[in-house]
């Protein structure tokens, strides 16, 4: 194989990757995640969702456990012809690898846009749980006010997402539908919390089954919530300062040695082919790989911080 083909080769994985990335991110519509969010999620009759039929209900409860737990944070919802083309794409990239430059080729290209979905679908995840806890403040100080003026638990939570936020919207109107079906109010709030992940779900879960319980005023309980958030969010402000240049070295770090490989392929093509035709190139490139991923997985262990 020539170092030209080798490079071609590096160039349609890349190519590959941007269009399963442009595939991703062309299912979200702001209109219609909503409706089909809410979907997978609520207890509704099919008559009242109007946007989901039943093989795609089946599509997503025969989803693994921790992609559908990925798909619902990052709001996503594909449809069974998104998912086939998604499929079609990595399929026909492999291949034309594997034809181009044998078994290894092909192997790196199914892990490359492997790496690439999952970075893609984790990072619109955080992105998205982020702006909700960001925004969960405000929606427990609206929940607390209309507490005060004597409406029930129930009542101030579909009020206070109606005046929310979108974000808040989107991801609590499936525990709103849930709530007004009969489903009990911690009971829905749990399961949101779970699906989502947030801690500040949790803490209002948490708030609604002990009042449930034990009784007491939510509202002083709500007070003490948002007293706890405003402090965490000063000293979550404060940590993020204070790690500013490990974070920086940390990326630093991780793309730099994928940087001067593609630099390096791009530039001196024979060089990159010896690791595509020997078997000890092979060696070379995998341990690279896993060196690379051991060495990312340290550093966030670096920089993560929980309290």
């Amino acid at each position: 194989m020539s170092g030209s083909l080798a490079f071609a080769i590096g160039s349609l994985c890349l190519i590959a990757g941007g269009v399963l990335v442009a595939l991703l991110l062309a299912t979200h519509s702001r209109n219609a995640e909503l409706k089909r969010f809410t979907a997978l999620l609520t207890l509704e009759p099919q008559a009242q969702l109007g946007t989901t039929t039943p093989g795609q209900a089946q599509q997503a409860a025969a989803l693994p456990t921790a992609l559908a737990h990925r798909l619902r944070r990052a709001g996503w919802a594909p449809t069974p012809r998104q998912v086939l083309l998604a499929v079609l794409l990595f399929v026909g990239s492999v291949a034309a690898a594997w034809v181009a430059a044998g078994w290894f080729a092909a192997a790196l290209a199914a892990f490359s846009l492997f790496l690439i979905a999952v970075a893609v679908l984790e990072f619109r995840a955080q992105r998205r749980m982020r702006l909700l806890a960001d925004s969960m403040l405000g929606f427990l100080e609206r929940v607390r006010q209309l507490l005060s003026v004597g409406n029930s638990l129930s009542t101030a939570l579909a009020r206070a997402v109606d005046n929310s936020p979108a974000i808040v919207a989107q991801c609590l109107s499936p525990t709103i539908r849930r709530i007004n079906n009969g489903t009990g109010v911690a009971e829905s709030l749990e399961r949101c919390a779970t699906e989502l992940d947030v801690y500040e779900l949790h803490l209002l879960a948490t708030a609604a089954r002990t009042n449930l319980r034990f009784g007491g005023s939510m509202t002083a309980i709500l007070k003490n919530i948002i007293e706890n958030i405003r402090k965490r969010a000063t000293v979550e402000r404060e940590l993020r300062a204070d790690t500013t240049q490990i974070r920086s070295s940390a990326w630093v770090l991780a793309l730099l040695p994928m940087l001067v490989a593609s630099v390096v392929m791009m530039m001196n093509t024979d060089y990159a082919r010896w690791f595509l035709v020997t078997t000890t190139g092979h060696k070379m490139i995998a341990y690279a790989v896993v060196s690379q991923l051991i060495g990312a997985w340290l550093m966030r262990l670096i920089t993560r911080t929980r309290y």
